[in-house]
């Protein structure tokens, strides 16, 4: 399946304007699925919410800052939140609104809604869950707010080559990113679950590469982009354990790195030692955040 190019980038190189479109495009995606409320106009408005959360890091999203001044921008007041264990008690309390779905349920999730949009459905990822007027809506945010920050760091450059290490949930969002704002790209995929690299690899038209041979594939031209999908740099102890990949093999001036941890790792230094343009996470969570309130703003009017 090839995907139609999509780009969100301002043309005058306003942040605040690529990340509004990235909220107008998921928005449109989940009206587009005629499932949910009528999002063809972003709404504001005062409101309350009751905001439900899954995964290991969820009861510290639910508080984050960054999803808090996205309900704040769009005037809703969370009136409640609620972490639950797993996917069977989130999905059976009827009393929230929205709810985050993070790692490690986000495709378990996928597989157990009748309604996904068409990022949801290409990725089998839902990161995001909306209640609308047919039942909860599974969402993924995450491939629209990944596209702003890569097309963001790039600054307008179209890449040759694109290369995602990992090949867990997040690395489906990125691919589909990758895809929908350079749909002839050449995209390379790296992961030590072999099994899991080539499903991925079949799902985008991708290449397959084994950790071991990178290096020798990046002598001669690096890759423009290096995306890191991995938790490898997300905490401390992450980096106690060797990394999969050689990476600083792969880096080169004037390439791009970016990586889907807010926390300023090894990786993402060894990039700018390199001469490299870096990106965190952060970016790419202040805009899945501004499309969870867009789409709770729009599902109380």
């Amino acid at each position: 399946m090839t995907e139609a190019q999509i780009s969100l980038l301002d043309s005058g190189g306003d942040g605040t304007a690529t990340l509004r479109n990235a909220v107008r495009q998921c928005l449109d995606e989940v009206r587009r699925g005629g499932a949910g409320p009528d999002t063809a106009t972003e709404t504001c408005g005062g409101s309350l919410a009751v905001i439900a959360g899954i995964g290991t890091t969820a009861a510290g999203a639910l508080r984050g800052a960054l999803l808090l001044d996205a309900l704040t921008a769009r005037d809703v007041e969370p009136a409640d939140t609620v972490h639950h264990p797993d996917p069977a008690a989130l999905l059976a309390d009827r009393s929230w609104q929205l709810a985050l779905v993070l790692s490690p349920w986000k495709q378990q999730v996928a597989d157990q809604l009748g309604i996904l949009t068409a990022s949801a459905t290409r990725t089998t990822v839902v990161d995001t869950v909306v209640r609308g007027a047919d039942g909860p809506i599974g969402v993924n945010t995450n491939s629209w707010a990944a596209q702003a920050a890569m097309e963001t760091v790039l600054g307008g450059r179209t890449p040759a080559d694109i290369l995602i290490l990992g090949a867990g949930g997040s690395s489906n969002s990125v691919a589909l990113g990758c895809r929908r704002a350079w749909p002839g790209v050449r995209l390379l995929g790296s992961a030590r679950d072999a099994a899991a690299l080539d499903r991925w690899a079949a799902r985008f038209g991708a290449e397959a590469v084994a950790p071991s041979d990178l290096k020798a594939l990046c002598a001669e031209r690096a890759p423009a982009l290096i995306v890191n999908t991995t938790t490898w740099g997300e905490t401390e102890e992450s980096e106690s354990r060797p990394f999969a990949f050689d990476f600083a093999e792969l880096t080169r001036p004037g390439n791009c790195y970016f990586d889907l941890n807010n926390r300023v790792s090894t990786l993402q230094t060894t990039a700018l030692r390199a001469g490299m343009n870096v990106m965190s996470g952060t970016f790419m969570q202040r805009v899945t955040n501004a499309c969870r309130a867009a789409l709770l703003d729009a599902s109380a009017r």
